[in-house]
């Protein structure tokens, strides 16, 4: 009689299909997942600012702003980055130096001296900013601010 010692293991085309499905089904959540972390609204910026009301709306066809923010401690911060006044028409120059038409959102808040906002507006315009804007947050008709 004889004794097999060594078996053969035949695989399947049932087994790879669904191997291969789950594999698939892996990557297509990985990559939607990181995609839906990396574009998340809310990650937009970390300072915290108490915006001040308008009833104008943004439109919407915008490019991806470059953001100056000016926080209630009068620091200023380019794309969330601290920076000093004097740095900051040299970095906006770099920024803007392959397309001037790039929109300037500078982010105030409420808080802050006027005359610090008009020196960070001076600052932008003088490094060649063509689009500029101040950031608000609209108004409801009850006069409370919206989500």
């Amino acid at each position: 009689m004889k004794i097999k010692t060594h078996r053969e293991s035949y695989v399947r085309l049932e087994s790879l299909a669904f191997t291969d499905i789950i594999l698939n089904i892996f990557i297509f959540f990985f990559t939607a997942f990181s995609l839906v972390y990396t574009f998340n609204p809310t990650r937009e910026s970390r300072i915290i600012v108490k915006l001040p009301q308008a009833d104008i709306k943004m439109p919407v066809d915008q490019k991806e702003p470059i953001t100056v923010t000016i926080n209630s401690r009068n620091e200023v911060f380019l794309n969330n980055k601290p920076q000093s006044l004097r740095n900051l028409k040299v970095e906006l120059e770099s920024l803007l130096a392959f397309n001037k038409m790039r929109p300037v959102i500078v982010r105030a808040d409420k808080s802050v001296v006027f005359e610090r906002v008009v020196q960070i507006l001076d600052v932008t315009k003088n490094a060649g900013v063509e689009r500029l804007g101040i950031a608000i947050e609209e108004k409801t008709a009850g006069g409370h601010l919206t989500p």
